[in-house]
């Protein structure tokens, strides 16, 4: 396995594992009592920082909400026939939560929306306008919202975890850290503020404090798997490969762990160079109950290939197929004949890799990938002017031009046609430029001038 394919396969690992494992919140977070008193409530209204109600309206109130103990949707067709544009802001709130509570959330948002236009310091209809719009992905109004619940007066810890989810998922780390840190001063056991604070400092890439975090986080609970998993994160981007291989080890024997685990484990173990346990944990993510995509496996097919891995890989591809059934789509069926022909020819089998070569170009004419092996094959063949036709079509397709001209170019070398491989390296250099290639023509114009002086 080249020094090349080396870099490019470990700065993929790394690219990976330099992201935090994915987090979301909670289940427990919407379902926890603190976050359904701190949105819930209740229906009335603070008199003395929030929108008067009138005695008629007071009634109503009192009436729906007796109602919405027992028949919610009686209760907002009730609300809904008695509202008016004059009507207080509160009985907006009052009907924008009952729809929230029904699962109605733009129905939700828009009275709440109706009841900050009546009364702009609304602070309850601030908040719960945030929490809205966070459950319809509205991440950067949401963000605003609880911003202004805060700037006025609000200091619950629910509200503070929420807006640190927020910025994550907006990317602003610092203001999620501030934020999530806020958020576990006011509620010191919420795994979502610790998990959120873990996340911001993995994605500013300070390891260093992630792991000192996730060690005291596992020391409490030992079993937590998000925890495994960003530790493992943390541990890889420190540099330290063999603890995160221990720290995904010790998840895969506790038995929790997904496909997605079992091919980073294998990737870790393919970087310290044992191939066998590599393989063996690709081979359970191909048997893991909650499979992949198929092109995560494609990808996988073409790792042991890289590291020479022949064998391994045809048995793969075929585990692949048996495994999905082909019901691949017409990329992924694409890149597993390629696979397999590169494999073929690896293995000393160039006919039967230019078979399926063919099919593939029969299939996709413009697949120069294809047609750059299909070149090389009949090149070793030395059927020079088929060779020379493929490279040629290949030369034509943009994402491979440069390729193409350059493997034209070293047959054109073979058969000392010098001449003409000097115009179509400086072709290949005009379109993109390369040392190794710059060389390479300097040296191959040496060789012409010296054929020239000898004739």
């Amino acid at each position: 396995m080249n020094k090349v394919v080396i870099t490019i396969f470990l700065t993929q690992i790394l690219h990976v594992w330099g992201t935090p494992p994915p987090y979301e919140l909670t289940k427990d977070f919407w379902n926890d009592p603190t976050f359904v008193k701190s949105f819930m409530g209740d229906y009335g209204f603070r008199s003395e920082i929030e929108p008067k109600c009138s005695k008629s309206e007071q009634i109503v109130l009192r009436e729906v909400v007796s109602l919405a103990e027992n028949q919610l949707s009686d209760a907002v067709f009730y609300l809904e026939k008695k509202l008016e544009p004059k009507s207080s802001a509160a009985l907006d709130f009052a009907l924008g939560t009952m729809y929230y509570q029904s699962g109605r959330l733009t129905r939700s948002a828009d009275s709440y929306s109706i009841a900050i236009q009546k009364y702009p310091n609304f602070l309850r209809a601030h908040k719960n306008l945030a929490f809205v719009n966070l459950g319809l992905g509205n991440y950067k109004e949401a963000a605003l919202g609880f911003s202004k619940a805060i700037s006025l007066g609000e200091g619950d810890g629910v509200t503070f975890v929420a807006l640190g989810y927020c910025y994550y998922l907006l990317e602003q780390f610092v203001s999620a850290e501030n934020a999530y840190r806020m958020g576990i001063v006011l509620l010191p056991e919420s795994k979502d503020a610790q998990n959120g604070l873990v996340n911001c400092l993995l994605g500013t890439n300070r390891f260093s404090e992630a792991l000192a975090l996730l060690n005291e986080l596992l020391s409490k609970e030992p079993d937590n798997i998000y925890c495994h998993l960003a530790r493992a994160s943390a541990l890889i981007g420190l540099g330290l490969e063999k603890e995160a291989t221990v720290a995904l080890e010790t998840l895969r024997r506790m038995g929790n762990y997904t496909a997605q685990d079992l091919i980073r484990l294998g990737d870790l173990y393919h970087n310290l160079k044992l191939y066998d346990l590599s393989l063996k944990n690709y081979e359970r993510a191909l048997l893991n109950e909650k499979k992949l995509s198929t092109q995560k496996y494609v990808r996988i097919a073409s790792t042991l290939i890289n590291r020479g891995s022949y064998s391994d890989c045809f048995s793969y591809l075929d585990k692949i197929e048996s495994t999905f059934g082909n019901s691949f789509s017409v990329q992924v069926e694409k890149d597993i004949l390629l696979l397999k022909a590169e494999v073929l020819k690896a293995t000393g089998k160039p006919n039967e890799s230019s078979s399926i070569l063919r099919k593939v170009v029969e299939k996709h004419p413009l697949e120069g990938k294809a047609l750059i092996m299909l070149g090389h094959n009949a090149w070793e063949e030395n059927d020079h002017p088929l060779a020379e036709l493929y490279f040629e079509r290949a030369s034509k397709i943009n994402d491979f031009e440069v390729t193409a001209l350059i493997e034209h170019a070293r047959m054109l070398v073979s058969t000392r046609s010098f001449e003409k491989a000097v115009r179509l390296l400086e072709r290949a250099q005009e379109i993109k430029p390369q040392p190794r290639v710059g060389r390479y023509l300097e040296s191959i114009r040496n060789l012409l001038l010296t054929s020239r002086i000898r004739l």
